[in-house]
């Protein structure tokens, strides 16, 4: 199955180190009409956490990966990673061979906040954002998110 990461997934050693073992790096992908804000808290973290919000024009830059359907479905259950804030979905994204990909991703129940960006988190994404090559506005956009952090 296909995993769409977008916040702390980006980071595609961190993703498979710690949550999704079993994910493998397919390529680049485009989730339309939809933004990055910051509308859960996460004490551990002492900062906002990434969410996903529908934004006509706008557009989500991620990762896209392919994974065991087994390995997903724990961290439905993972206490302090998605649950309880986020819920798992499906979506279709564009990958950057030009073809859709139906995925799975988590998504906020409930929307919070919005809360200044976690430091630690946001470099963690920036990392991730280098690594596959996004686009230089959307680094841009992550760049203003880390001088914004605490």
């Amino acid at each position: 199955m296909y995993y769409f990461g977008y916040g702390s997934s980006l980071n595609a050693s961190s993703l498979t180190k710690e949550l999704l073992p079993s994910a493998r790096y397919l390529m680049k992908g485009y989730l339309p009409n939809y933004e990055v804000q910051w509308r859960e808290w996460s004490e551990k973290l002492q900062g906002g956490i990434s969410c996903i919000n529908e934004a006509p024009g706008e557009i989500v830059q991620g990762a896209i990966y392919e994974c065991d359907k087994e390995d997903i479905k724990k961290l439905d259950f993972m206490p302090g990673v998605y649950v309880p804030q986020y819920k798992r979905e499906k979506f279709v994204v564009l990958g950057e061979d030009g073809k859709w990909y139906s995925v799975e991703l988590y998504r906020l129940w409930e929307l919070k906040g919005p809360f200044p960006p976690s430091r630690e988190y946001v470099k963690g994404m920036l990392e991730g954002a280098k690594e596959i090559g996004v686009s230089s506005d959307y680094l841009d956009k992550i760049e203003g998110w880390l001088r914004k952090s605490i």
